[in-house]
């Protein structure tokens, strides 16, 4: 499928072919895409230089590049990694950013490295992105290439067809997003839950620091009030005891030196006998008629 002829190879046993497939493989060349590793040439125009020839498979045409070029390109063998593939596309999605130029620069990087788990990662950014809120039109032409990318992939690993294997890509984002749907509403749940305690919390606090004002809101009344509770209690046993001797004393001084006006009295009802007049015999004790 991949295998072609070509006027003129030359030695493929170089350092800078290392980890390169043989003549006719698959390989991914970063920014480009999918290509067939078709070897070394010479170049034409300058003999003796040695050329590293690639074949696109989307467009067919013929790429050459210099083969002290090699190294620096990250040019590796395609259709090995569908395990790392599927792995990474099923994992949770990563916190999205804020900073489109950040997330810009992330990708960039990503697809700079042109590694299988890098890419599926970049894809995964954007897909979150463009389901939540949404991508510009450079973001999504990227999203599309990377996708590309990965659909050639999964093709050449699974043997079948592009359309199969965007499919594949589709049911294993499709439920990667469920999945962080769900997680995201059960966060939203627990902090929820979070609140409604919090709140109570705060609101018992409150209530004990209100108890605890009222108690202390007028400390000098509420020294006044025991001071006089306690003199109260105080006075009240003192009270009780100098109360009766009191009376006693007013009932013995009453007795023995009797008022002026109780001797008056007392004198007026009882004559002694030294004033007593009697009445002589046969005079009458009744006071003489007017005339």
């Amino acid at each position: 499928m991949f295998m072609g002829e070509r006027e003129v190879l030359v030695d493929q046993a170089e350092p800078a072919l290392a980890g390169l497939p043989d003549p006719g493989e698959p390989v991914f060349y970063p920014r480009v895409g999918h290509c067939v590793y078709r070897g070394l040439t010479e170049d034409r125009a300058a003999p003796g230089k040695k050329l590293v020839e690639l074949e696109d498979l989307e467009e067919g045409s013929r790429i050459l590049i210099p083969m002290e070029r090699v190294p620096t390109l990250r040019l590796r063998p395609a259709g090995r990694a569908l395990e790392e593939i599927q792995q990474e596309l099923s994992s949770q999605f990563e916190q999205p950013s804020d900073d489109e130029e950040n997330l810009g620069s992330l990708i960039e990087e990503l697809v700079t490295d042109g590694s299988p788990r890098n890419l599926a990662k970049g894809l995964k950014r954007l897909h979150l992105r463009r389901q939540t809120t949404g991508l510009s039109r450079e973001e999504e032409q990227t999203r599309r290439k990377i996708r590309s990318w990965l659909a050639a992939e999964v093709a050449i690993s699974k043997d079948c067809t592009r359309a199969e294997a965007q499919a594949f890509i589709t049911r294993i984002l499709q439920d990667a997003m469920s999945a962080h749907r769900q997680k995201e509403r059960e966060e939203a749940k627990e902090r929820r839950r979070q609140v409604k305690a919090q709140k109570a919390a705060d609101a018992a606090t409150r209530d004990g620091e209100e108890g605890g004002q009222q108690a202390t809101s007028d400390p000098g009344r509420a020294l006044d009030v025991s001071r006089e509770t306690a003199e109260a209690e105080e006075a009240a046993p003192q009270t009780a005891e100098t109360d009766a001797p009191a009376e006693t004393l007013n009932s013995t001084e009453g007795a023995a030196e009797p008022s002026a006006e109780k001797l008056v009295r007392d004198t007026a009802v009882e004559p002694t006998d030294e004033d007593t007049e009697h009445p002589r015999e046969g005079e009458s004790t009744s006071p003489p008629e007017p005339s």
